[in-house]
């Protein structure tokens, strides 16, 4: 079963770099008639044009999901009713896996209000992904990403990005039902979600956070896949000859162990919106993103050389603090105040995390004692 989301364009297009709650599904949809997303029924879809919405029975009870008014002339992206069809699983009862779908970890994990994940991706057979640009990598079309969230022993959601065109993404969360044995598409998330703190977002919460790179893909990169853990990892797409411009070999962060965990967890925390490739950037000259020719030394990164004693530019700063990074003193650090707040306009990041990660706290105040 497939359904048709007539969400606005851009939702998906290639461009698009929307940092705010953008409206959820169509413009003119409401949930289907058969049952809210967060109670388990599957919600319908309006047009974006002003469409109805769908009006299918709830999900899980056999009842089809609502396909809802066309967007524009007339088009809808098809999307995956069930994760089942997704093409993550070859068969989900036994968690097989598709041909070609392959497990991958990240060496730097982004911080989630302590759910577990599971990743996974599949790039398609014969193409090469387009790593002219090192830290900026380009995924060929039919390129697919797959995020398992678990919380508190529950697995919850399972997300899906997937490149169907030169310039546009689909990205949808699908909710594990409660028998555990298939998930259901919530395009408009989930507040949490299966009985657990964890919230599912929206297609426009997703495009918040991957719509400010150049391409969608945020883990399967080359400084996060340059490590020594289980799955692919960068020499492994080297061997197979799965990059255009392969580097000779893995890239490793400057300083030690310590500083480079520090690097690391403000890459994958902080650099998917503090990169010169962001809208952000214009607002607030700070790249937090690490670039794979600037790592000599600490000193030689990005993050070091647009943070430390740099003054504070952005609206709202942290009270107490007197610039982004002051070498040896946190509590005056804007960059550390902000991943010390939750439910202020300054938290940082500013979506995704309901709680402070205090390992994550640990690891800069040392960072920044240690400049």
């Amino acid at each position: 079963m497939r359904l048709t989301l007539a969400l606005p364009f851009a939702l998906f297009a290639f461009a698009c770099s929307s940092d705010d709650d953008s409206p959820k599904g169509g413009t003119g949809g409401g949930a289907g008639a058969g049952g809210s997303a967060a109670s388990g029924g599957q919600a319908g879809y309006g047009g974006s044009s002003g469409g109805a919405a769908g009006s299918g029975g709830a999900a899980g009870s056999g009842g089809a999901a609502g396909s809802g008014g066309a967007a524009g002339s007339g088009g809808g992206s098809s999307v995956p009713t069930l994760l089942s069809e997704t093409g993550l699983y070859s068969d989900i009862a036994s968690e097989t896996l598709a041909p070609g779908v392959e497990f991958y970890q990240p060496a730097h994990v982004l911080w989630t209000d302590d759910a577990s994940k599971k990743r996974w991706a599949l790039v398609p057979t014969g193409a090469q992904i387009d790593t002219s640009d090192m830290d900026y990598w380009v995924y060929p079309v039919g390129t697919k990403f797959f995020k398992e969230f678990s919380r508190d022993g529950t697995r919850v959601e399972t997300r899906m990005l997937h490149k169907t065109a030169t310039d546009k993404w689909v990205m949808i969360a699908y909710q594990w039902n409660t028998d555990q044995k298939d998930a259901v598409a919530v395009p408009n998330g989930v507040q949490n979600a299966s009985g657990t703190p964890h919230d599912i977002p929206s297609t426009a919460d997703c495009d918040t956070c991957h719509g400010k790179m150049t391409d969608r893909g945020l883990s399967f990169t080359a400084i996060q896949l340059s490590h020594g853990l289980t799955g692919t990892k960068l020499s492994d797409l080297i061997a197979q000859n799965r990059l255009t411009h392969p580097p000779a070999g893995h890239f490793t962060l400057p300083g030690t162990a310590a500083q480079q965990a520090a690097l690391g967890y403000m890459h994958a925390n902080c650099g998917t919106c503090h990169n010169d490739y962001s809208f952000v950037f214009s607002l607030v000259d700070m790249r937090l993103w690490l670039g794979t020719a600037s790592l000599s030394t600490v000193a030689d990164t990005f993050t070091t050389k647009t943070t430390v004693n740099k003054p504070l530019t952005a609206a709202g700063a942290s009270a107490g603090a007197t610039a982004r990074i002051v070498p040896g003193d946190s509590s005056t650090s804007d960059v550390f105040l902000r991943m010390n707040e939750r439910g202020t306009a300054r938290q940082m990041p500013p979506l995704g995390t309901e709680d402070v990660h205090a390992d994550g706290s640990a690891l800069i105040k040392a960072f920044i004692e240690s400049l």
